[in-house]
């Protein structure tokens, strides 16, 4: 089968002198075979050049040929996103899809191609590969269809990665990647589900290995960001967050990654540099894509883009009411506060605390003390009062680096640690072991739901012995709801 990295635009387009001596040194090296090189020159050629199609299309050419069909496609597409009359995307597209064994996305592509061009550059090769396809066809593969079931799982697994189903999800996605081992992106989200779930070290074994793989994978890299901001590895993420912020991607898909990362991880400045640039190329988001621009806008000072992009938040999605970037703290709505069970208050003081200030990292000595008073008022426990009271968040911190407090199927878990937390306070509990207290807690939740896990693996993630969760959970059982 032909590839289309064989065939080369001839002409310079009119670039600045600095990009063109940058896209000739690109192609140079190219003709040399050194196709790393090339892609090398042939970015940085491309971010003077951010709105020059035919720079990124060569790099999609050199990929296809260093046998990156995947990361090939998506540059195509968002190539084809920024300018829908480079027709000849769809003939790219068509071979990297037919070299994937994505025979029907293949056909697609092809025939939108020769409609388009019938007498094109790659007219002769495109009729060629329709007659491998037919070919194949004869050989069945209109029977199997592997990328309609390719697209159906994966969109389904998006499905139960947002409902918080994150064993659904990797079963889906375990299938996925062991039949399309090049397929990144199902790479990608199976190591989210797997850290979503608590399997933080199965996560990052998947991301290392996509980045030995295909180095610089984007998407892997704020995955990873992702994975050291929910752990509290404060360093490492500030390290690797540096180093994306020099990043400069010409994909769309890119671009929305990297912003949403960086919001998430609160450099709002930078995230909302990279979301409006999107807004302005006319890019039209999912309400996913106005949820980060709007809380980047807000954190940034530019409220009216942030009210704005709010509205289209909620008008996909009315229940995101109440959380928009400038709604009150929870603080200030100690009466609705009461109206909840005294687990549920705890909870969502812990969340909307660990969200707004870094005291899981930092505790200082007169934290605490400064929201007794708070807990004492909304609780209404006095024995509370009496008690080593940051030993609660200090648990919750605890499972906090194991699961993600935003996801609902997690909430259940600290909804359990509070209120052992709250009834053992009355019998004066000491709470002594902060790391068995964590692991016993994970281990009868687990166990509640009926995905129990063995006493041995959960302490060992904990760094505790099996025999200090026993010991516990034993103490413990008592409060359980």
């Amino acid at each position: 089968m032909k590839k289309g990295s064989d065939h080369q635009k001839g002409q310079l387009v009119p670039f600045t002198q600095s990009s063109e001596t940058l896209y000739k040194k690109g192609m140079a090296v190219y003709q040399k075979g050194q196709f790393d090189k090339a892609i090398k020159y042939l970015g940085k050629a491309a971010e003077l050049e951010p709105d020059e199609p035919m720079i990124p299309l060569q790099i999609a050419m050199i990929e296809t040929e260093l046998g990156e069909f995947q990361q090939s496609n998506e540059r195509l597409k968002s190539i084809e996103a920024v300018d829908p009359t480079m027709t000849e995307v769809h003939y790219l597209m068509a071979n990297n899809f037919a070299h994937l064994g994505l025979f029907q996305e293949a056909y697609r592509h092809v025939n939108v191609y020769l409609s388009e061009e019938p007498d094109g550059e790659f007219t002769e090769d495109a009729e060629d590969l329709l007659e491998l396809l037919a070919l194949e066809d004869e050989d069945g593969f209109d029977e199997e269809f592997e990328h309609d079931e390719l697209i159906v799982h994966q969109e389904k697994a998006g499905k139960y990665l947002a409902e918080g189903k994150f064993e659904q999800a990797v079963e889906l996605l375990e299938s996925v990647v062991e039949r399309f081992p090049d397929y990144w992106s199902a790479y990608n989200n199976l190591a989210l589900a797997y850290f979503y779930q608590g399997e933080t070290e199965q996560a990052s074994a998947i991301l290392t290995e996509v980045l030995h793989r295909n180095p610089g994978n984007l998407h892997a890299l704020c995955n990873l960001a992702v994975f050291y901001h929910y752990e509290e590895r404060t360093k490492e993420l500030e390290e690797l967050m540096d180093a994306l912020e020099r990043i400069r991607p010409f994909m769309v898909e890119h671009r929305f990654k990297l912003g949403a990362t960086f919001a998430l991880v609160g450099r709002h400045e930078q995230a909302y540099g990279w979301l409006k640039s999107l807004v302005k190329r006319g890019f039209e988001g999912d309400s996913g894509f106005y949820y980060w621009l709007s809380h980047s806008a807000w954190h940034s000072g530019h409220k009216d883009v942030a009210e704005n992009a709010w509205k289209r938040v909620i008008s996909d999605q009315p229940d995101k009411a109440g959380q928009e970037p400038w709604a009150s703290s929870i603080f200030d709505n100690h009466e609705q506060l009461k109206s909840l069970y005294p687990e549920e208050r705890m909870f969502l003081l812990f969340k909307e605390l660990q969200v707004s200030t870094d005291i899981l990292d930092e505790e200082p000595p007169d934290y605490y003390s400064g929201i007794e008073l708070s807990y004492f008022e909304i609780l209404q426990n006095p024995y509370i009062m009496d008690h080593p009271f940051n030993r609660a968040h200090e648990v919750a911190g605890e499972l906090l680096k194991r699961y993600n407090i935003n996801y609902k199927d997690h909430h259940g878990l600290f909804y359990m640690w509070f209120h052992i937390f709250y009834h053992a306070a009355k019998d004066r509990y000491a709470f002594k072991n902060v790391g068995a207290l964590a692991a016993a807690v994970e281990y009868m939740w687990h166990k509640v739901r009926g995905t129990a896990k063995s006493q041995k693996e959960v302490a060992k993630s904990y760094g505790v012995s099996a025999s200090a969760l026993a010991k516990y959970r034993d103490e413990i059982a008592s409060y359980l709801p």
